[in-house]
């Protein structure tokens, strides 16, 4: 369990304790996920030198547990082809690419260079190399390795499948997708897109994960975030259908699916290697806000690790998340029923248990609040952090955000708080919602109640 005695050090410094944050500078994206002999690497968009969006770098941490983090040095710097944007890191156990030795299976970094020339911008994809189980990192040579000549060309993640490597990139509304045998050399296989974009809207940080119903069947989710040019939209989209190493068939109907009802999860992504088990982490910010948001000499943070898994809810497939259980164990539940609850509340872990069919969810210090509502009636529920917020944050920040769910019979809410964030699980892990806040003194009661 996480006995943390200088906490209030931690919420003056506006320092999540069991979510991973840099210790200076700005840090974004999630990339190059990966769990490799016995640590899970988590490298990340990153300006070390200041604490908004600048050149970027990939930052590294590493971990056993995923909630104490080890930051490493930077990974990845700017070169002559650009800075070093999004990508993944595969393990190439067979050295298809032919960058590993005699004594050394080399991990494989394919990210996305993004230069810019008298304002114009290019962005291409390109590799480098670890021999030392991900500590450093050689570019390639031959970079970039793929270049369409476009300006929105980013984020490439990279799975193995049948005896092929596969790509997939963001273009602007689209999804495209490759193959290739080692890495170097790819091969345009096909394009995803839905029609169904605003005109200044795009996809971003695509990902493609499989799973395996208990006959053996294949069904594969298609993750990508969702973000408008002005940023006054953000969030995390995913497709249920099949893939079948060229093209990916979307069967999830008219209904749009959305990982995360809250602000701020973006640019979620899951750590390779993990053997059929799904672990993801995302960006907690939003872009319409995060270069604004209070700071303390840093900027950003990651999500809580949440396990994916795949279930049918009322003949839908849908992506359930729960807080991963190495999370959990370390961080302890309180358990509440109706009524009120005080002590400081600066990190812990509740689960409330809803007594009536309209009920609400308020924590408070007396003077800010944030108040959770739900509606089992209607299958609604609601996060308003208003009584938190500040104009100059924008309207983004203060809005009330709402989400359907159909299991109406659990009533149980998981609220997890962390110095600056709460995430919320309902609905048996139907329903997920990330929220950032900055109060002047940590919350001191929970009440919880019919409405």
């Amino acid at each position: 369990m996480l006995d943390i005695k200088d906490k209030v050090e931690y919420f003056n410094n506006l320092r999540p304790i069991f979510h991973y944050s840099c210790r200076r500078g700005w840090m974004n994206d999630p990339n190059g996920l990966i769990f490799y002999r016995g640590y899970y690497h988590l490298f990340y968009q990153h300006c070390p030198d200041r604490t908004v969006h600048g050149p970027m770098h990939w930052g590294h941490a590493r971990s056993r547990d995923l909630i104490h983090w080890e930051e490493l040095p930077i990974a990845l710097f700017p070169d002559k082809n650009g800075t070093i944007f999004s990508g993944s890191i595969v393990y190439d156990e067979e050295n298809s690419s032919g960058f590993g030795s005699d004594k050394s299976d080399p991990l494989v970094a394919i990210f996305t260079h993004n230069k810019e020339t008298q304002g114009i911008t290019r962005q291409y994809q390109s590799l480098a190399y670890s021999l030392d189980n991900g500590n450093t990192f050689e570019k390639f040579s031959g970079n970039p390795v793929l270049d369409m000549r476009m300006k929105d060309f980013r984020d490439p993640k990279v799975i193995r499948y049948r005896n092929k490597w596969i790509m997939l990139t963001a273009a602007g509304q689209s999804i495209l997708i490759f193959s290739s045998d080692n890495l170097k050399d790819w091969k345009k296989e096909s394009s995803f897109f839905t029609g169904d974009l605003e005109k200044n809207e795009i996809w971003e940080c695509p990902d493609l994960i499989r799973f395996s119903d208990k006959y053996g069947n294949e069904r594969w989710v298609l993750i990508v975030s969702q973000n408008t040019l002005d940023y006054k939209k953000t969030g995390v989209r995913y497709f249920v259908g099949r893939f079948n190493g060229t093209d990916f068939f979307d069967n999830t109907g008219k209904r749009t699916l959305w990982l995360d009802f809250g602000r701020d999860d973006y640019a979620a992504a899951t750590f390779a290697e993990l053997q059929g088990k799904y672990i993801q982490l995302g960006w907690m910010n939003c872009w319409a806000y995060a270069q604004i948001l209070p700071e303390k000499g840093f900027r950003g943070s990651m999500t809580l690790p949440k396990q994916l898994i795949l279930e049918e809810v009322e003949n839908c497939p849908i992506l359930i998340q729960k807080p991963a259980d190495e999370v959990m164990k370390e961080i302890g539940i309180v358990e509440l029923n109706s009524g009120k609850w005080s002590g400081e509340i600066m990190i812990g872990a509740f689960l409330i248990n809803m007594e009536n069919d309209r009920g609400r969810i308020n924590f408070t210090n007396g003077m800010e609040n944030i108040l959770i509502g739900i509606d089992y009636t209607k299958g609604e529920i609601s996060v308003d952090r208003s009584g938190c917020s500040k104009p100059e944050w924008g309207n983004e920040f203060g809005e009330v955000r709402k989400a359907k769910f159909t299991r109406l019979d659990d009533r149980q809410l998981l609220v997890v708080v962390d110095t600056t964030s709460i995430e919320i699980f309902a609905a048996g892990g139907e329903i997920c919602g990330t929220f950032l806040y900055f109060v002047e003194r940590p919350f001191s009661e929970i009440e919880v109640g019919g409405i």
